[in-house]
């Protein structure tokens, strides 16, 4: 799990480095933030003391994350239609959309691995 947690921050960093990058828009860098909080997160959990307490408060930033994103993942089909992203009518800011729905698709993932985790962990008690 801790490996997972930090490839996930470490793959919502460089959506999010590359798309400021690339774009100039200063939202895209919103995934790399949660990816930073979540990199941490994947770091402080290696200790076995703090293992814990670290994925708890990571999974609570990775559902925020999916709660945030989960509008680009409705509007992604419509982008994916348009010719052109930059300048399609489907979403008010399509770019944003765009980064929100891959946000999600890579949250959405160590969320499903976080809450086997959990019941796993629970089961062998």
């Amino acid at each position: 799990m801790t490996l997972f947690t930090m490839i996930t921050g470490l793959l919502l960093m460089l959506l999010g480095g590359i798309g400021y990058y690339i774009f100039q828009i200063f939202s895209v860098l919103i995934p790399f933030v949660f990816g930073f909080i979540i990199l941490l997160g994947g770091i402080f959990s290696r200790n076995e003391k703090n293992k814990r307490t670290a994925i708890h408060i990571t999974v609570v930033f990775v559902l925020l994350g999916l709660i945030g994103s989960r509008s680009g993942i409705v509007h992604f089909p419509g982008l994916l239609s348009c010719a052109e992203i930059a300048t399609c009518d489907v979403a008010p800011r399509p770019m944003a959309e765009l980064f929100k729905a891959f946000m999600f698709m890579i949250l959405f993932p160590h969320f499903v691995a976080s809450i086997r985790f959990f019941i796993k962990a629970r089961m062998s008690k």
